[in-house]
C-alpha cells in the first residue's frame, strides 16, 4: 500500500514582460507525495487560480469538498477508485469544467506515481504494445498575414515538421483570407498535412462553404468549427463536410466526450481536462484520435504516453511557442526531430517541474 501523505496545486504565472507576447502565460500543476517517498505531477488546462482553489477547499460537507481532503491518507494504487471518489465527493461543487480538470490533474498524477511504482513508462501501463513514438504536427497561431504565415510554415519545414496547423483570428474572419492563409501554407509546403483550428467562430453555414472552399487543400481536418454546444449543427456538419470534423479539447470528463464522439472523424480528448481514464475509454469508440497539448513539456509527454499506447492515435500536437516558452522550467528531454517525437522511457511520466526555476513565478494568494 502507498497512502498519500500530501497533496499540493501549485499555481504559475510567467509575465508577459518574460514571455515577449501581449499576455501572461499560466499553468497548473498539481503534486502528490506518497508515505514511501515517491512524487507524481499532473497538470489541469484551465484557470491555475481555480484549480489551486479546488484542491485546497475545506470540507463542508461529504460531496462538497476540495481534493486535498479527499485524497490524504487514501492508497494512491487504485486510480479508478479514486477517480470516482473524486468525482462523488466534489459533486455539489461543479460537475464540469475546473473542478473535473482539477480532478483530471490529480489523476495523471496517480498515473506518474503508478508507472514509477511499476518502473515503467506509463504508455507501457497502458499497454504492453504501446508505441516508442508518436508522429506530431506543428501548431500556433496564425501569423498576421499569409506572408508571415508562409515565413512561419518554411521554418517548421526546416525544424523537420511536415504537419502543420493554421488558426485563431485572424483565421475566420472571411473565407477570401482564410483561403489566402491556406494557399501561402500550401506554396510553401506542397505535400505537407494541413489543418485548421476555426476556435468556434463559424455558424453551420459558413462551416459548410468554408469546408467546401477548403476541400483543394486536402485538409486532415477543420477543428471546432462550431460551438461546442450545437450538437445538432454538429451532426449535420459532420454529415455534410467535405473535409474532416475534429473536437473535443473542451470536455471535461467521459459524459462530455461521449456525446460528441459520433458528431466527429477525429476525437481530440485534452487529459489535462477530463483524464486518462476517460480519454482510453472513449478512443476505441471513435475512428481516430488526437490530442489537444498546449502548454507545457509535461502536458505534451502525458498527451504522447497516452496516444502512444492507442492504434488509432493520428498525431500529437506539438505548441511551438507554449513548448519554447516552458522548455526551461522542465527536467527531461522531449524534442522533436523529423516530425515524430521519442517518448520517455524512464517510469512515469519521464519529465517533472523544476521547482526552483519556477518559484520566482508562483501566483500570488489572490489570484
Amino acid at each position: 500500500m502507498s497512502r498519500i501523505e500530501a497533496v499540493d496545486g501549485l499555481a504559475f504565472r510567467l509575465p508577459s514582460s518574460l514571455t515577449a507576447q501581449p499576455r501572461d502565460e499560466e499553468c497548473f500543476l498539481l503534486r502528490i507525495v506518497t508515505e514511501d517517498g515517491l512524487t507524481g505531477w499532473g497538470e489541469a488546462h484551465g484557470s491555475p487560480f481555480l484549480s489551486r482553489a479546488v484542491v485546497n477547499a475545506p470540507k463542508t460537507h461529504i460531496t462538497a469538498q476540495g481534493l486535498r481532503s479527499i485524497l490524504l491518507g487514501t492508497d494512491a494504487s487504485d486510480i479508478p477508485a479514486l477517480r470516482r471518489r473524486m468525482e462523488k465527493n466534489t459533486q455539489w461543487i461543479g460537475r464540469d469544467g475546473v473542478v473535473m480538470q482539477a480532478i483530471a490533474a490529480a489523476e495523471l498524477a496517480l498515473w506518474d506515481l503508478a508507472g514509477q511504482r511499476a518502473g515503467l513508462p506509463v504508455s507501457r501501463l497502458l499497454s504492453p504494445e504501446a508505441r516508442t513514438s508518436i508522429a506530431c504536427y506543428a501548431s500556433d497561431k496564425v501569423a498576421a498575414t499569409p506572408e508571415g504565415t508562409a515565413l512561419r510554415i518554411r521554418a517548421e519545414r526546416e525544424a523537420g515538421f511536415r504537419a502543420h496547423k493554421l488558426g485563431w483570428p485572424p483565421f475566420g474572419a472571411s473565407e477570401e483570407s482564410d483561403v489566402a492563409f491556406l494557399q501561402a501554407a500550401r506554396n510553401v509546403a506542397p505535400d505537407a498535412t494541413l489543418m485548421v483550428d476555426a476556435a468556434q467562430a463559424f455558424t453551420l453555414e459558413e462551416a459548410l462553404s468554408r469546408a467546401r472552399a477548403f476541400q483543394p487543400f486536402n485538409l486532415a481536418w477543420i477543428e471546432e468549427p462550431l460551438n461546442r454546444d450545437d450538437l445538432n449543427d454538429q451532426k449535420t456538419l459532420r454529415e455534410k463536410s467535405a473535409v474532416p470534423i475534429a473536437s473535443g479539447e473542451g470536455e471535461c470528463g467521459i459524459i462530455g466526450l461521449k456525446r460528441i464522439a459520433s458528431f466527429v472523424d477525429i476525437l481530440q480528448p485534452d487529459i489535462t481536462r477530463c483524464g486518462l481514464l476517460a480519454a482510453c475509454e472513449i478512443a476505441p469508440q471513435v475512428p481516430q484520435v488526437c490530442s489537444h497539448s498546449f502548454t507545457t513539456p509535461l502536458n505534451i509527454a502525458m498527451h504522447a504516453h497516452w496516444l502512444a499506447a492507442m492504434p488509432n492515435a493520428l498525431f500529437l500536437e506539438w505548441p511551438m511557442s507554449k513548448a519554447a516558452l516552458w522548455a526551461p522550467y522542465f527536467h527531461g528531454n522531449l524534442t522533436p526531430v523529423n516530425g515524430e517525437v521519442l517518448l520517455p522511457q524512464s517510469p512515469g511520466w519521464g519529465l517533472r517541474p523544476d521547482l526552483d526555476a519556477l518559484a520566482p513565478f508562483i501566483m500570488p494568494s489572490e489570484g
